[in-house]
């Protein structure tokens, strides 16, 4: 059990040591050696649990991923009033890189995600990712539905896409243009487009 844990606690680590090799220096520098230097180890050491730089990226991005999903189902279980829509507007706002954690976090996932076009390891955690954020705004805005928080006429599958791609398209923005766009802004131009769904009695 002992070894069970530290070996998690030592891959945790080494996931956290991959992501600053990334923000610092980019997803080039997160080879098996470079990420062995940054958490003080013997490049033998991480290779015991990682042996190759994808297996590591890999886990890191798993350990990303895994971050995010707890975010947003804490949002989504907080027990602080709010309105339906607000709520709703809560959960998809953890997908943007609102705050500086979350803003070195998506810069990570977003060298990663444009590692993944070129590295076939990489590419069905990438595509699993996507898939799950599809499915979180198609989740999300069902129950909207159900709830008759939004529109009945709105299809939840053709709107999760737009909404998915506004999403991703103000994360670019953030992370590679920021002074063209504020976090308020970005924050704001995600709540309008949800109030826009909203069911008028």
């Amino acid at each position: 059990m002992v070894n069970t844990i530290d070996g998690e606690r030592r891959r945790h680590e080494l996931s956290e040591a991959v992501w600053r090799l990334i923000l610092r220096d980019g997803l080039g520098a997160a080879s098996v050696r470079g990420v062995a230097q940054e958490a003080g180890l013997a490049t033998g050491s991480v290779r015991h649990f990682f042996p190759t730089q994808s297996d590591l990226l890999v886990f890191a991005m798993r350990e990303l991923s895994a971050t995010v999903t707890a975010r947003v189902q804490a949002t989504s279980d907080s027990h602080e009033p709010a309105a339906i829509i607000d709520r709703a507007i809560a959960i998809f706002a953890e997908l943007l890189p609102l705050t500086d954690r979350t803003q070195a976090e998506f810069t990570a996932y977003l060298e990663f995600m444009i590692r993944a076009r070129v590295d076939p390891a990489l590419q069905p955690v990438a595509r699993q990712t996507v898939e799950d954020v599809r499915g979180l705004v198609i989740t999300v805005l069902t129950d909207l539905q159900q709830l008759r928080a939004i529109s009945g006429a709105v299809d939840p599958r053709s709107e999760a896409v737009r909404l998915h791609a506004l999403i991703d398209g103000l994360t670019v923005q953030l992370l590679i243009a920021p002074t063209t766009l504020s976090r308020k802004d970005a924050h704001q131009t995600l709540a309008d487009s949800l109030r826009a769904l909203e069911q008028h009695r």
